[in-house]
């Protein structure tokens, strides 16, 4: 979830397209970090397989810049010899030797400088200092050389030297503590053995105390706050196990060797890191709104983090599937009524926006990334998919969320990838389904045309047309209901009142049952 951070960067448009030569295998990032400055040393070791002979090597890099810090390259070698090198504001070029130029290779660089972003270096809401990584969408880049793009995933180890009474923590388990008696620090190594996208492959460090909050199928879970917050910290995180038992049910087994919940300095609510999750230090407030919170994260760990989008357009594949695996948690752990009152809230959201935002819900139109952090990929992707839900029936639509799962674990995805493994799980063809969902914008707008004693005529009043199944319940003044459902695909669709409700005075709900995208105009 990253909505909360929003506004701080609609005015900054990033474009980024992952380099299709280039695969990294493995980031070693040796990082040195000092409470008396901003300035940080990194050595980088990367491991990368060239798809084609490459003679010059790109890498993501913001590099120095008037007034606004950034990392400056010192040196740039492979294994025996030195590297030629060229350092631009956005990219470090290296060119490569003839034996270098195709198949696995090694690179060394060497780094120095602030950060003017992605690492955020500064302190807390006590004053305290706090280093955290937030690279969401593409901002890993500030701090390191990389491939800053979802499609090129890695595995990672990290070395991190912090003064001796901060806490480190980082995607993957913690292999040792080393301490540095001389610098009064502690070295701390995490490794993260599952390939991860850059956009959640984090560090950070503060002042923590942490607690195991419990172990599920030999994956231990914890929380990682302030002092001064423990109480309701933990309180927050505590739901944690159940979560994460009740999503590996339903979804599978959880794909990491740990979970860490990090209260953290962030510009969102929570940052949904592979296995260290992040979480804004005002967000832990042990409510409700911190548990649907909890569980949004948590389900990220699943789609965004181990199967993630193969480009930014596909975003709802991250976005939409957890918003709707918080809603299925909330249907599990507070009941029907309160699932659907949630469904109902998104489709409010859903339909505001659609007065101001025209786009679909896979958005190549929208250049700038933040502004995809919208209700477009959020509650309009969970509504497809509570509508493709309904469409498949229950059984089948976990099953085949299951499988797509399974199928592009540590893998990336697209919307078309999705369709092709539900399609295998129903004999109905979903190609109308998705092409009217995902790739048109809008919903049906309905209004009514007319009533009579037998007859209700409706019509669909946005441009092009929808067609989708609708319930309707007619009630009569003694409260009776019966239920119709109709499929409207023309511009008017025709409703016989049930045999029941004719001749008496009656009145209707359109979709009782909160199954469909869709608004009402008078």
């Amino acid at each position: 979830m990253k909505l909360l951070g929003v506004l701080l960067l609609c005015c900054q448009t990033i474009t980024c397209i992952g380099q299709s030569n280039i695969d990294v295998q493995h980031y070693l990032l040796n990082v040195g970090l000092s409470k008396d400055s901003k300035k940080i040393n990194l050595n980088e070791s990367i491991d990368i397989h060239l798809a084609q002979p490459t003679s010059t090597l790109s890498l993501d890099l913001m590099g120095p810049q008037k007034d606004k810090g950034g990392m400056k390259v010192i040196s740039v070698s492979a294994p025996y010899q030195y590297l030629s090198w060229r350092q631009t504001a956005e990219q470090v070029h290296i060119d490569l030797p003839d034996q270098l130029q195709r198949g696995d290779i090694q690179l060394f660089i060497q780094l120095s400088g602030e950060p003017s972003d992605g690492l955020v270096i500064g302190v807390n809401k006590y004053g305290d200092p706090t280093v955290f990584a937030d690279n969401w969408p593409n901002r890993a880049r500030y701090w390191y050389a990389c491939n800053d793009h979802p499609s090129d995933k890695a595995t990672y180890d990290f070395i991190v030297e912090a003064p001796e009474d901060m806490s480190v923590v980082a995607n993957g388990s913690l292999l040792s503590k080393t301490p540095k008696t001389d610098r009064n620090a502690l070295e701390w190594a995490f490794r993260m053995e599952e390939p991860i996208s850059t956009k959640v492959a984090v560090i950070g460090a503060a002042t923590l105390v942490t607690k195991e909050l419990g172990v599920v199928n030999g994956v231990p879970i914890t929380a990682s706050v302030y002092p001064l917050d423990s109480i309701k910290g933990f309180s927050t995180f505590r739901v944690a196990p159940v979560i994460l038992s009740f999503f590996s049910n339903i979804i599978g087994e959880y794909p990491f060797s740990n979970l860490n919940n990090v209260q953290s300095t962030t510009r969102y609510g929570g940052m949904e890191n592979a296995g260290c999750i992040f979480y804004d230090e005002k967000a832990l407030n042990a409510d409700i709104r911190s548990t649907h919170l909890v569980a949004h994260e948590i389900a990220h760990q699943w789609f965004g983090n181990t199967v993630t989008e193969s480009d930014w357009p596909h975003l709802w594949l991250s976005e939409g599937f957890a918003t709707y695996l918080t809603n299925v948690y909330i249907q599990y752990s507070e009941g029907e009524i309160a699932f659907l009152a949630q469904m109902a809230q998104d489709r409010k959201k859903v339909i505001r926006f659609h007065e101001s935002f025209k786009n679909p819900l896979v958005d190549s139109l929208t250049t700038n990334l933040n502004l995809l952090l919208n209700p477009n990929a959020y509650q309009k992707g969970a509504w497809i998919l509570h509508m493709l839900r309904h469409e498949m029936g229950d059984s089948a639509f976990f099953l085949g969320l299951r499988d797509y799962y399974a199928r592009y674990k540590f893998r990336n995805a697209n919307s078309l990838d999705f369709f092709r493994e539900m399609q295998l799980h129903t004999p109905k063809d979903l190609t109308h389904f998705r092409a009217q969902w995902v790739y048109r914008e809008g919903h049906p707008i309905l209004k009514e045309v007319s009533q009579g004693t037998e007859v209700l005529v409706l019509k669909q009043t946005q441009q092009e047309l929808f067609s989708f199944p609708l319930e309707i319940n007619f009630k009569d003044p003694l409260g009776n209901i019966e239920q119709v459902e109709v499929f409207v695909k023309d511009r008017e669709v025709s409703v016989l009142v049930p045999q029941g409700m004719r001749g008496k005075q009656w009145e209707y709900v359109l979709d009782p049952t909160v199954r469909l995208l869709f608004e009402v105009r008078d």
